[in-house]
């Protein structure tokens, strides 16, 4: 008995068309996610309504570092040379 030839090989082009896919949502998943962001926003303005009332709201805090600011400027001030002639600069 003698032996079959193989067959031939052959190549084939790879797809190129792009797979499309399609996903349908459901209106209650959207309600959802609104309902979970408006919470979300509730929350973050009972936080900063905290922390204003601790004094940490952002009005209190800008006048705050004008006071650490000024303070700065005293202390450096301060610690300059007195000499007759020496000009202390002018914020």
């Amino acid at each position: 008995m003698g032996s079959r030839p193989s067959a031939p090989v052959t190549y084939r082009p790879t797809p190129t068309a792009p797979t499309i896919y399609q996903s349908v949502i459901p209106e209650e998943d959207f309600q959802l996610a609104r309902d979970y962001v408006d919470e979300l926003k509730t929350e973050r303005k009972a936080k900063r309504d905290r922390l204003e009332s601790a004094g940490f709201g952002a009005a209190d805090m800008k006048k705050r570092q004008e006071q650490y600011m000024k303070a700065e400027q005293d202390m450096y001030k301060a610690s300059l040379p007195k000499r007759p002639g020496f000009q202390t600069p002018k914020p």
